[in-house]
């Protein structure tokens, strides 16, 4: 008998190549799908702490932080919250002050970043600004030392944000704000190409992808003004003219009872409190934007199962359609794309949409 010579021959090796090929593949399948999981989960714990730091914050003041989006409902918010505040400190804010603020702001209508008109701050904007914490002064709690803004000492009568803030109910990472080098401005405006001036607040990007990698801000809406006169509340993270990408108040999955007529439009999720809202890894809010209201309506989505909701312009209501569509919708602006199934949010149950009953 030949002795079989030793080694393997041509054919066993790609058979052991392909065999490990497969396994490797497997393995980096199942490390990356831990991974994202996890990720989620990291998101969806963020959340929590920031709405649990939204209630700390309603126990103290007696109110729910604005979201920016009504200078009459802040106007009233500070007032409460601040019952010896200065009058100089609530122009630092008011839309009607002054076309910069002291450039503390730039939200003024005359910089057309608002078409709407009357916003003091964007809703990323004012969940920093609120739960960042105030100064302990009761009549500069803006200002005061501690306080979201300090004196300019390059420029007199004017602002720069300040990084070493007191009293606040969550601590938001510095390496996650659209803070300057120096810390002393926000460049939220020019990181999102809003066609505005940068200004002193700065956004949060919660985790997820960086501010490098591209991440969009955490969104925080007020239940006051999630509607109201026609209005209806957004954040675009670019122009609003263009950008497809928008954040809205989501709907809730039951209609309005109370509501006269019939049929009955659909309820605000969370109606009576808020919502926070992280854009998840595809950074993509997933709501319509002011681009393509002309052509197709506006629409809200209802969470978590994602029914498209038409605005019925005679009343300014949303309403389900007849016939829900078998599968969650998605905007013809993402193209195949389903961008709210990875959004995390304070009123789904899952990590995510997609993983939300």
């Amino acid at each position: 008998m030949k002795a079989r010579p030793a080694g393997f021959t041509l054919v066993e090796m790609l058979i052991v190549i392909a065999i490990i090929g497969v396994l490797a593949g497997l393995l980096a399948w199942g490390v990356n799908a831990a991974r994202v999981a996890i990720l989620k989960r990291a998101q969806k714990a963020e959340i929590e702490n920031i709405a649990s730091a939204v209630e700390r914050y309603r126990e103290k003041y007696g109110d729910y932080p604005p979201d920016g989006s009504s200078w009459p409902v802040m106007e009233a918010h500070l007032r409460k919250a601040f019952p010896n505040i200065l009058i100089t400190e609530l122009n630092l804010l008011n839309p009607a002050n002054a076309t910069n603020n002291a450039y503390v702001r730039n939200d003024n209508d005359t910089t057309g970043s608002h078409p709407l008109g009357g916003r003091v701050m964007d809703p990323a904007e004012a969940l920093v600004f609120f739960l960042g914490g105030f100064s302990s002064d009761p009549q500069r709690p803006l200002s005061g030392p501690g306080g979201p803004f300090k004196a300019n000492p390059s420029l007199a009568g004017t602002f720069i944000f300040n990084p070493q803030r007191e009293n606040a109910f969550f601590e938001f990472k510095s390496n996650r704000l659209t803070l300057s080098a120096d810390g002393t401005i926000s460049n939220d405006e020019t990181l999102y190409n809003q066609g505005v001036g940068n200004d002193l607040l700065p956004v949060f990007i919660g985790a997820g992808p960086s501010i490098q990698q591209g991440g969009v801000p955490i969104t925080y809406f007020d239940s006051r003004t999630y509607q109201f006169g026609g209005y209806y509340n957004f954040y675009v993270p670019g122009p609003v003219a263009t950008s497809p990408n928008c954040a809205r108040p989501f709907l809730a999955n039951e209609v309005n009872t109370s509501f006269a007529g019939t049929p009955k439009p659909q309820r605000y999720a969370n109606d009576r409190t808020f919502q926070i809202m992280n854009a998840g890894y595809d950074n993509l809010y997933g709501c319509q934007s002011l681009s393509t209201v002309a052509s197709n309506g506006l629409f809200l989505f209802t969470s978590p199962g994602g029914v498209p909701c038409q605005l019925n312009t005679g009343n300014g209501l949303f309403f389900a359609p007849a016939s829900p569509p078998p599968i969650k919708y998605y905007l013809n602006d993402f193209g195949n794309l389903r961008p709210v199934d990875d959004n995390t949010s304070n009123f789904i149950d899952g990590p995510t949409f997609a993983e939300s009953p």
